[in-house]
């Protein structure tokens, strides 16, 4: 008997560790809205959901970021939101978000901990000097921060045009652009064909 019960409890004990990584990995990410502030205080935002697969993936980021350019001792903000149709795949609880053109170099690194994200974000963006030609562009920067987010809950995940619309509300990568100048604010769609 004593025997039976050993066989017994390593057959369980097998089979829990069997469930246990499968368990932690789903728990690693909940479906739905995340949002927090990065060192500086400014905000992050970012929707999880899954793949066709039903693999987590990362659908969109929002984050807004002040960048110095020494050059002219100022500084800028700019608020920048992408969506991903396909999803970027969320890996043992983290992922990288890279957008690297010549208008925008942005890296997100965002690691899962259950209900709260930690990770890092920097930037760095060419601007034209006021009153000089575009040979005078300066690299503006917003120094490799930290930020924390939190799970905020899955109502209010709306990725369709329409309640009820199969439409995408972003059938490709597209990333929006806000920015304000002399108490205007602006906002800009740009899309990756």
């Amino acid at each position: 008997m004593n025997a039976r019960a050993k066989l017994f409890g390593l057959v369980a004990s097998a089979a829990l560790a069997s469930i246990l990584p499968s368990v932690h990995a789903t728990a690693a990410q909940q479906p739905g809205t995340y949002s927090g502030h990065t060192a500086d205080g400014n905000t992050i935002s970012f929707d999880v959901g899954s793949n066709p697969q039903g693999q987590p993936v990362l659908l969109d980021v929002a984050i807004k970021f002040t960048a110095f350019c020494p050059q002219a001792g100022s500084s800028i903000t700019q608020s920048w939101k992408f969506f991903f149709s396909s999803g970027l795949p969320i890996v043992h609880g983290h992922v990288k978000h890279l957008e690297n053109g010549p208008q925008l170099y942005l890296l997100n690194a965002i690691n899962f901990h259950g209900g709260q994200v930690s990770g890092t974000t920097e930037a760095k963006l060419p601007m034209l000097q006021a009153g000089k030609s575009p040979n005078g562009a300066q690299l503006c920067s917003s120094a490799n921060q930290a930020f924390e987010a939190s799970y905020q809950g899955a109502d209010g995940m709306n990725f369709f045009d329409h309640p009820g619309d199969p439409h995408l509300k972003t059938p490709q990568r597209t990333a929006i652009l806000e920015w304000s100048s002399k108490g205007v604010t602006h906002e800009e769609l740009r899309k990756e064909q």
